[in-house]
């Protein structure tokens, strides 16, 4: 079955006919010993003839493939696994018996036994959230370079380390106006010392690299005109927004500013399209480009045409217009494919030129976190054609929440991240736990505090501008916190049932109730602890 397995891992384009023929000779022997090794030779020659035709990135997205697909097949056994763990469980051992003064008595296992079922269900989650991740981080790397091989990168060659660098935006490089060429970026870390460039020639013509503000943009003038496309970008920046006397005293021109832009994006430099593309669109003010014809089909066409070329923002920019139907039908697939492009560039080495995207870094850009916020979302409705994944919809929501509370990038919060992360830990909850209200509280292994703590900043976010949003948590919130109120987070005693008529909420999370102090003493140390979030002010 191993033989087989591989054999139909590498069939591919003109492999098939040869393994399909090689497969049909072998088998029909009659002797299997005979039979398998016909298929390990023939194997072994498909292999040498299949690698033999694929470049290096290709080799390296066939190993994250099979690597992935391994880890899919040891995640699944472990689940089948611990889902007959916990079948076992359902029905405890009827030999809990113990003698005393010659009387045999029946113990009571329920609390114990509970605990237990419930960390099984704990790991259960957890394993489950592994394998979708696993599959989505095999989804994102295969879509980037099949991606890759239809709609190649520009790339040029470090002039220090002569490796190949993928040319997406103006900041991909450090460039030189001494002489235009450029040392990649792992090279300026690397001459790098407290933030400053530790080098002052250029390592290209030598000539000294720190000079005046103004003979800067001189310098990148005169590249432009001898036809350095990223020069000629750079120009035709100044002349769109402006520039100060230091650099030059550029007034707003939009016509010299196309000018310049048009022939760098003839040289296909992916920020020129970008910018011809916005101001075909009117992002930059329709009383600023009068001279520019607005027409979203040809912004829609050059943005796709810059995102094809590896550039961040336009990749997040086409797929806004595919969602939200600007300069053509609305297409949910093509936003989604677009922003999975975008999220890929999380882990983009330049180095090596390689995608390793679900990895966590330090600061993730503006146009990541809103990718990653709308593949949560599609992948919560099931949108853009994914099945619907609410693990997978987790992730996105909930980095895309911590990352813009971590920069405070606010301005990129809304009502939406709140509510649908939300929602998603609620509903994994009770997939994992169950449905009843006793649920809700299990101590030490319930989300609903934090869902809870995310409905009211959704509602806290809606007060200034109201959204559907922020109404539809508000709703959510008041029904999910009076069935709350009416039974005891720890021994489920109801709230009619206490001589007050009424029980006390926890003080830090406003969002578990207890009918006495000891019952929520004996709750916090048994888990409430690490469950319960601090309410902000």
């Amino acid at each position: 079955r191993s033989t087989a397995s591989r054999t139909f891992d590498i069939l591919h384009n003109s492999c098939v006919t040869t393994a399909i023929n090689t497969i049909n000779l072998t088998m029909s022997s009659a002797d299997e010993d005979s039979t398998l090794q016909g298929l390990s030779k023939a194997i072994t020659a498909i292999e040498k003839k299949f690698y033999g035709l694929l470049p290096d990135e290709k080799i390296h997205g066939l190993t994250g493939m099979m690597k992935n697909g391994i880890e899919i097949v040891k995640l699944q056994e472990e689940i089948k696994a611990q889902q007959q763990l916990i079948k076992n469980l359902e029905n405890p051992s009827q030999s809990q018996e113990e003698e005393k003064g010659g009387v045999t008595t029946q113990k009571n296992p329920r609390d114990k036994h509970y605990m237990m079922r419930v960390e099984q269900f704990k790991i259960l989650y957890n394993l489950y959230n592994e394998l979708h991740l696993t599959g989505e981080r095999g989804r994102v790397e295969n879509l980037a370079l099949e991606h890759r091989e239809l709609h190649p990168i520009n790339k040029e060659v470090c002039t220090v380390c002569l490796e190949d660098v993928p040319i997406t935006c103006l900041n991909s490089v450090q460039y030189f106006g001494c002489c235009g060429n450029f040392i990649c970026n792992q090279c300026t870390q690397a001459s790098c010392a407290g933030g400053q460039l530790r080098m002052k020639n250029c390592p290209c013509c030598r000539a000294e690299i720190f000079v005046a503000t103004k003979e800067k943009v001189r310098q990148v003038e005169q590249l432009a005109k001898r036809g350095r496309p990223w020069a000629q970008t750079r120009v035709g920046d100044f002349y769109l927004y402006g520039s100060s006397v230091q650099h030059g005293h550029h007034k707003v021109d939009v016509q010299e500013a196309l000018k310049w832009l048009k022939l760098a994006a003839e040289q296909n430099h992916p920020d020129a399209i970008r910018m011809i593309a916005q101001l075909h669109h009117g992002v930059y003010g329709k009383g600023k480009v009068k001279e520019v014809e607005q027409c979203h089909i040809k912004a829609r066409a050059l943005l796709k045409e810059a995102a094809d070329l590896g550039n961040l923002k336009a990749q997040r920019n086409y797929a806004m217009m595919c969602r939200l139907g600007q300069g053509g039908p609305e297409d949910k697939s093509e936003a989604a494919h677009y922003y999975t492009l975008a999220y890929s560039q999380k882990g983009l080495s330049f180095e090596k030129d390689e995608i390793a995207p679900l990895e966590i870094s330090d600061d993730l850009r503006d146009e990541v976190l809103h990718a990653g916020l709308f593949l949560g979302i599609y992948h919560f409705y099931g949108d853009g054609g994914f099945t619907r994944n609410v693990f997978t919809a987790k992730y996105y929501l909930e980095e895309h929440v911590k990352e813009s509370e971590k920069q405070c990038a606010y301005l990129g919060l809304g009502s939406d991240s709140y509510m649908y992360l939300a929602a998603c830990l609620m509903e994994l909850q009770e997939r994992t736990f169950g449905r009843n209200i006793t649920e809700y509280s299990i101590p030490g292994y319930s989300s609903v505090p934090r869902a809870i703590s995310l409905y009211r900043k959704a509602v806290k976010l809606g007060i200034d501008s109201p959204n559907k949003y922020a109404q539809h948590s508000k709703e959510v919130l008041k029904n999910l916190l009076s069935k709350l109120k009416r039974f005891c987070g720890h021994c489920g005693v109801a709230s009619e049932d206490t001589p007050e008529g009424m029980l006390k909420a926890c003080g830090r999370c406003n969002s578990t109730w207890y009918c006495g102090k000891e019952c929520q003493t004996e709750h916090w140390k048994a888990g409430h602890k690490s469950d319960c979030v601090r309410q902000q002010v």
